[in-house]
This record gives C-alpha cells, structure tokens and sequence, in this order.
C-alpha cells in the first residue's frame, strides 16, 4: 500500500488532470462588475470538445451595453511534466472581431444564451494531439469593460500526427 504513491510519481501524472476525462469544468477568470455566466457547457452533448468547437454560453449583463468588442483566444495542454502548456497559436487567434465568432455586438443588457464557435480555426485544432486534456480562455474586451471565460475538456482533435506542446 505504501508504494502506490511512489509508483504514481515515478510513472507519471494523471492523464486527465481535474477530472477532465469525463468533466467539463469552466470558470470566470474575470469580468467586468454587473456580467454574470450561469452556464457553459459544449454543444456536443457528451461533453468532449471536438474540433469545430462551440460552447453554449448563458450570461447577464446588468451594468451597461459593450461594444466594439475583440476576442482573444488561448490554449494549454496538459503535457507530460504535469502542468497546462500553452500552445503556439502564432497571433492567428489574438484581436478577432468577437462578433464573428458567435458573440453578439454590441452585448446589450440582460439575459442572453450565446454561442460561442471556433469552427474558423478547426485547422489549428486539428493539429493537436487527439483524446488529451486541454484548457481554452475566451477573452472579451470593449473600452469599457470585459470579460474572460476558461474551460477545461477532454477533446477529441482527431489529430493523426500531432505534436505534443510541452
């Protein structure tokens, strides 16, 4: 019984770190005061993240209207040192125009369900190592205020050939 923690650090760390195997974990990773996210959760019902991405997204802004809104989008993996690495994207998904992809402009007052799609950049997903865990932060901002948004999934890339980010 004493070896089983030795064993568990000398072969390595858990595949599938906070239950990202059968989880779909989000959080705010800030906001501006008066935008609440009660759910998110992808449209694919198992709960895995393929590579055309797109997650429902159910909010309130009850502080004021926001526009001229950009998306920033980043990506870790978990890799075999066991922490997040985040993967190269090279710009291509830095200072988008948020409302082409899902997020309404200007994000008025109120009760909204969002969508968020990232079916543009199922190229680079498709790069990645399949059947891994992996960490995505939407970033949104306007001159007045903004809002980040980080989830952590299973995701099937269906990758052949990727290269692992760590």
């Amino acid at each position: 019984m004493l070896l089983l923690p030795l064993f568990s650090v000398v072969l390595g760390c858990n595949r599938f770190p906070d239950d990202t195997q059968s989880v779909f974990n989000r959080w705010l990773c800030g906001a501006s005061p008066g935008i609440s996210v009660f759910t998110m959760k992808p449209v694919n019902p198992n709960g895995i993240l393929t590579r055309d991405l797109k997650i429902d997204v159910v909010l309130e802004n009850d502080r004021r209207v926001y526009d001229a809104l950009h998306l920033e989008i980043k990506i870790w993996s978990w890799g075999r040192r066991c922490r997040w690495a985040e993967v190269p994207t090279f710009g291509l998904l830095s200072n988008q125009k948020a409302c082409k992809t899902g997020f309404p402009c200007p994000l008025k007052m109120g009760n909204q369900s969002v969508t968020l799609l990232s079916t543009k950049y199922g190229f680079l997903i498709s790069l990645l190592p399949n059947n891994a865990a992996y960490q995505i932060q939407y970033k949104i901002t306007a001159s007045n205020g903004d809002i980040c948004i980080m989830a952590q999934a299973r995701a099937h890339s269906l990758a052949k050939n990727a290269t692992s980010f760590d």
